[in-house]
């Protein structure tokens, strides 16, 4: 029997602080999920310090983080390591980074980095929590299979521009609406695809002989986790934030997701 070798990096910033997710939650749901495929042999890390050592003879890295990002050096291993066969999974915040004042204004900007060029996605902002519709746009690939057409969730409804050309685009939506001050403190509204409607929420990319995947649902929260200021009427006609909230989570749709991605991760599906 073929060990599977796994490295999951959950975890927020600063170390040890929870960085306004459920990271508990996460984690131990990401655990479990890698634990249906009796194969698979997990580590886990609070964020990408080591990574080479634990990523060294590892064939499938998973992260859930919220401020963590890989550094310059960091990046270039991972970048190695999936032109040898790695694949990436990452999700939710896994596309921010670190974040800088705007000049002459109270709020800050991500700063595009080596380590959003080797995943592919940067993340700009998200409105606040909201239903909305998910599109599938090739329910054929293997992160696809059993997903329906489209699906509702409950969730950060993030805004990620995908960087390279040759990415394959597997879900968007055309539910979010950018809010007024992201031209101002980027310059222009660069999550909008090309056809000037839809925005993407998940991406795969071939990269040498492995690949990189990213799915930016997935937030959850608890009542001393919540940093959430408010909601869309949708969630609450009075804006009250739920303080235990899994919604992502909760939905079939994105558990399928999550089963065909670490199928897909473990070389148990092509």
């Amino acid at each position: 029997m073929t060990t599977i070798r796994t490295h999951l990096v959950a975890g927020g910033f600063p170390p040890g602080q929870h960085a306004g997710h459920d990271m508990d939650f996460a984690r131990v749901q990401l655990l479990q999920a890698l634990q249906s495929n009796e194969d698979v042999h997990a580590t886990v890390s609070n964020d990408f310090t080591d990574c080479d050592k634990w990523l060294r003879d590892c064939q499938f890295l998973v992260t859930y983080v919220a401020g963590p990002f890989a550094d310059d050096e960091q990046t270039a291993f991972i970048q190695d390591w999936m032109n040898e066969g790695g694949r990436w999974l990452a999700l939710h915040g896994s596309s921010g980074g670190k974040a800088v004042r705007v000049d002459g204004s109270g709020m800050r900007r991500w700063v595009k980095s080596a380590y959003h060029d080797a995943l592919g996605g940067f993340f700009l902002t998200h409105p606040p929590i909201r239903e909305f519709t998910v599109d599938v746009c090739d329910q054929s690939h293997p992160l696809m299979q059993n997903l329906p057409a489209s699906f509702a969730i409950k969730d950060e409804p993030y805004m990620i521009e995908v960087i390279h050309p040759d990415t394959q685009v597997l879900l968007t939506t055309s539910d979010i609406e950018a809010p007024r001050y992201v031209e101002e403190i980027y310059g222009e509204d660069t999550s909008l695809l090309p056809d000037g409607k839809n925005r993407a929420l998940g991406y795969v990319r071939e990269v040498g002989k492995g690949a990189v995947a990213y799915f930016a649902p997935g937030h959850c929260h608890t009542p001393t986790t919540n940093v959430q200021v408010t909601v869309a009427t949708n969630i609450d006609p009075d804006h009250v934030v739920p303080l235990h909230f899994r919604g992502a989570w909760t939905s079939e749709a994105y558990q399928q997701l999550l089963k065909n991605a670490i199928r897909w991760g473990t070389g148990t599906s092509d």
